[in-house]
């Protein structure tokens, strides 16, 4: 069966980069050692895949981006076994077009319904190339014997899913070290003209609004130098520590609502304004991720010279 477009458009990694022609000429046997057991049916060619149709499936079809169950058995092509779930009994789990898998799986299941069994046939560039992993040497052929058991919707991935999950560890963090420091301590600072530790929080959540900001394109650089004078004088503002924590809270949420709100992976290449610097809404966004990590280690140390241990290091009795 052909492939569709939507289907060839996961195939990634090495496939791409040896390209049809280099896959071709791997070449193929499809004589197989005793150890591999026999199974009836022809070879089906889909270059660049090979397989055998050992069962049809009679459950859902498999479509792209689903998660799919499945088992598998997998043989180098002297016939060692070098890895079963069906042996493990424990079925693996991988949601395809999302680099989970090696190449050849996420082609592999095409086609395919529930209840289906297939062979597989994997030249080395659709699964661990020239260098191998593990027990799989280099240049090494695979043969799997593939179930499919279920396959399931599941929620879309933000283009800026790579930037959310250290955003939510570094929040965590952030407000819990806010929250536990005492108000009294918030004026200390290490020296005259460096910031101190009120200061410190209130110039991450202040500059998490001002990236935001930027990361919108809507400000002019006359407006985004003006916003970076006023924060500079509202960190000398005496906000209670509760106003503090709330301030954090609120900066961190419009940081997630912006990165969430991101449609379309194209939409993080998007030039923007840098501080007079091109560059583009990705960069803007894993700035603010960085910039919070600066300041986040700087509290850190404030907080550790008062003899304040922070939270999620203090061993639990």
């Amino acid at each position: 069966m052909a492939m569709t477009m939507r289907w060839a458009a996961t195939i990634t990694g090495c496939a791409l980069a040896v390209g049809f022609q280099s896959l071709s000429a791997q070449g193929f046997d499809p004589k197989l050692p005793a150890a591999v057991p026999v199974v009836a049916g022809s070879v089906v060619e889909t270059a660049p895949l090979r397989f055998i149709e050992i069962q049809a499936g009679t459950g859902a079809a498999a479509q792209p981006g689903q998660e799919y169950t499945v088992h598998y058995t997998g043989w180098l092509r002297d016939g060692t076994k070098f890895d079963s779930s069906v042996d493990a009994g424990k079925p693996l789990k991988f949601v395809q077009g999302r680099r989970q898998v090696i190449s050849g799986w996420e082609m592999g299941f095409e086609g395919m319904k529930v209840g289906g069994k297939r062979r597989l046939f994997l030249p080395y560039a659709l699964a661990y190339g020239e260098k191998g992993r593990g027990k799989i040497p280099g240049k090494a052929e695979l043969i799997f014997d593939v179930e499919l058991l279920e396959v399931k919707d599941v929620a879309a991935v933000s283009p800026a899913a790579e930037l959310l999950a250290p955003l939510g560890g570094l929040e965590k963090q952030v407000v819990e070290l806010a929250k536990a420091i005492p108000e009294e301590k918030y004026g200390w600072r290490p020296g005259p003209g460096v910031r101190s530790i009120k200061e410190v929080f209130l110039h991450i959540a202040l500059g998490n609004h001002l990236l935001v900001n930027v990361a919108g394109g809507s400000v002019t650089r006359e407006e985004v130098m003006n916003e970076i004078a006023t924060n500079g004088k509202a960190e000398q503002d005496p906000a209670s520590k509760e106003k503090i924590v709330a301030m954090l809270t609120e900066s961190f949420a419009s940081v997630r609502k912006t990165m969430e709100g991101v449609r379309s992976a194209g939409a993080m290449t998007r030039p923007v304004d840098f501080f007079g610097t091109p560059s583009t809404l990705g960069s803007v966004l894993a700035e603010i991720d960085t910039h919070i990590a600066e300041h986040l280690g700087q509290s850190i140390a404030y907080a550790r010279v008062n003899g304040i241990v922070p939270p999620w290091s203090v061993t639990a009795k």
